[in-house]
């Protein structure tokens, strides 16, 4: 396995898939069913990202923040809160989240 960021367990399940960025309203339409929603936080506006992603990972947030809520809702693991380290994951890597243990680990 490759490198692993921690962050905080918001919803429970596993999920492996390849990591899209959403960083505003623009990527929205770039978004493919079943890739992982990755985000610095995200967006009341996203809540059709939801339906399509297999699991969320965001920069900031705690058990409260509205990715782990909708994650929750929706029945999609979520590890946020993860900071800015973050940010090497890069668009169509994969990556496996581990939303019982706030793991996301890049795929080898």
């Amino acid at each position: 396995m490759g490198k692993e960021f921690y962050g905080i367990s918001a919803a429970s399940g596993k999920a492996e898939g390849t990591a899209r960025w959403v960083l505003s309203e623009v990527d929205l339409d770039s978004f493919q069913v079943g890739e992982i929603l990755f985000a610095k936080m995200t967006s009341p506006d996203w809540g059709n990202l939801f339906q399509k992603a297999s699991a969320v990972v965001t920069e900031q947030g705690g058990m409260l923040c509205h990715a782990a809520i909708v994650a929750r809702e929706e029945g999609i693991p979520a590890v946020v809160g993860i900071g800015e380290e973050l940010a090497e994951v890069q668009n169509g890597t994969k990556v496996i989240v581990d939303g019982d243990e706030g793991i996301v680990t890049i795929a080898d």
